[in-house]
């Protein structure tokens, strides 16, 4: 198999998948609408009853509160867990980008203590543009 073929056969796969996913994504969103419809006059009946769990021949409702918390002030929010002593409020992981940037020209440093790297190869795939044409080098695949 010569890389032209493995990069076309490559690109028809990824077409397929992205087929799928397109019919898997429009079926889901529709049975996901229907599941929040139903959700609905589950919380309502719920409501009307006083009840935060309803037993029922098919399965058990169970009501619950559930609370999401918004930062709208990252620097005052900051500055509280730092006084609080309270690191475990924010999550724990590195934005690698950022990561990144920051360790840019201090390679030699070293990384920061209790930091760890994983690194591996990606191949990416782009599709032929009109300007390319056919510029396939099978000498290429020898070196």
């Amino acid at each position: 198999m010569n890389l032209n073929d493995i990069v076309s056969a490559f690109m028809n796969i990824r077409g397929e998948r992205e087929k799928l996913a397109a019919k898997f994504k429009s079926e889901d969103e529709s049975l996901k609408a229907e599941q929040t419809i139903l959700e609905q006059e589950m919380l309502k009946l719920c409501a009307e009853q006083g009840a935060d769990s309803i037993r029922t021949p098919s399965g058990t409702i169970s009501r619950k509160v559930k609370s999401r918390f918004h930062v709208i002030d990252w620097s005052n929010f900051y500055e509280f867990v730092i006084e609080q002593r309270a690191p475990q409020l924010l999550q724990k992981r590195v934005h690698e980008t950022n990561f990144e940037e920051f360790m840019t020209g201090r390679e030699k440093d070293g990384l920061p203590p209790g930091v760890n790297v994983a690194r591996e190869y990606t191949v990416t795939v782009y599709k032929p543009s009109a300007k390319d044409g056919l510029s396939f080098n099978p000498e290429l695949l020898t070196q």
